[in-house]
């Protein structure tokens, strides 16, 4: 610890402003003054005295008379600043900081082949795709786990709140990657439960995106909302497809039933424009949360008072070593 007793003046100034962790110790104050006013009376009182008569009468300097107090008063303030140290003055500085409490989504995107019908261009997964990678860009404090699905359920990427990854993993999604045909709504929203389900974080929300009704799979997609509302995660289901008649139409109905039965909503997207408008909508509601923390922080000035205690001890050594002390005495 760096000496620097001078410096530190200002904290010994400011000791009634202080806390005390072990203010029993403050009682010792007045013992050093005891002690020595003890010491000087049984001192006073042993000393043997020579009466000599002098035809002037001899006068003792002022400063002399003054030093001769030195040595008890350093000794004494030695012992004070020990004492002072042991009852560990300390000041409470307080600091707010922020903290930003994200939100843990699953995002279920489907990549059948009927998310490839052209009804809305480029094609329905196209601009799935473009959308949630907007949408994961603007969510830098959330972690999310990205879920693709067919015929069977295929996890992308595991929940994280790496977003460069995360959009790797979205721009790498084809229909390739999932070679079981057919729609598993029930297997894919299992899936994304199980990425959510055991963070501490109370907020989740799942994100499923699909053109079609459940037509393969082994979990019921009314079991899997059962679920989800049990963990307590709300779920926002998208139809993407144009209104239009097409070769691959639209189902609704799986979609809204998921929803209403998982505290969620339900959204039609017939066109990249609503499709990035209802992902506005599902960022505003399901925005993060800034808290501000107050943390306490104890600063001690002991070490300040055992530097003084050790200054002031080496001016007494000092004193005594060059017999000043003695001569002062005398």
């Amino acid at each position: 610890m760096k000496f620097n007793i001078f410096y530190s003046w200002h904290q010994v100034k400011s000791i009634f402003s202080y806390s005390w962790e072990n203010s029993l110790f403050l009682y010792l104050i007045p013992l050093p003054i005891i002690i020595i006013l003890i010491r000087l009376l049984v001192k006073r009182k042993n000393q043997s005295r020579v009466v000599l008569s002098f035809k002037t009468p001899f006068k003792q300097h002022k400063l002399t008379r003054i030093l001769t107090f030195l040595p008890d008063t350093v000794l004494s303030l030695c012992m004070i600043s020990l004492i002072v140290a042991l009852a560990d003055p300390y000041k409470s500085a307080f600091h707010t900081r922020v903290q930003q409490e994200g939100v843990d989504i699953a995002l279920g995107l489907d990549v059948s082949s009927s998310m490839l019908s052209k009804d809305v261009l480029p094609s329905r997964l196209a601009i799935a795709k473009q959308t949630a990678q907007a949408f994961i860009a603007g969510r830098k404090f959330d972690q999310i786990a990205l879920v693709a699905f067919a015929g069977a359920p295929y996890l992308a990427s595991p929940i994280t709140s790496d977003s460069s990854f995360l959009s790797f993993s979205l721009r790498s999604l084809s229909q390739q990657q999932v070679t079981e045909e057919g729609t598993a709504l029930g297997d894919a929203l299992g899936m994304c439960i199980n990425q959510v389900r055991e963070e501490a974080n109370p907020k989740k929300i799942i994100i499923l995106i699909s053109d079609g009704n459940n037509t393969a799979g082994n979990l019921d997609p009314l079991t899997s909302a059962e679920l989800a509302k049990t963990f307590k995660i709300n779920v926002y289901t998208i139809a993407v497809g144009s209104p239009k008649a097409s070769l691959d139409p639209v189902d609704e109905s799986t979609l809204r039933m998921i929803a209403q039965h998982a505290n969620g909503r339900f959204y039609r997207a017939t066109d990249k424009q609503t499709l990035q408008a209802i992902f506005k909508e599902i960022d505003v509601m399901e925005k993060s949360r800034k808290l501000f923390i107050r943390e306490v922080e104890h600063k001690s000035a002991a070490p300040v008072f055992f530097q003084l205690a050790f200054f002031l001890f080496f001016i007494n050594l000092l004193l005594k070593v060059l017999g000043i002390s003695n001569t002062l005495e005398d």
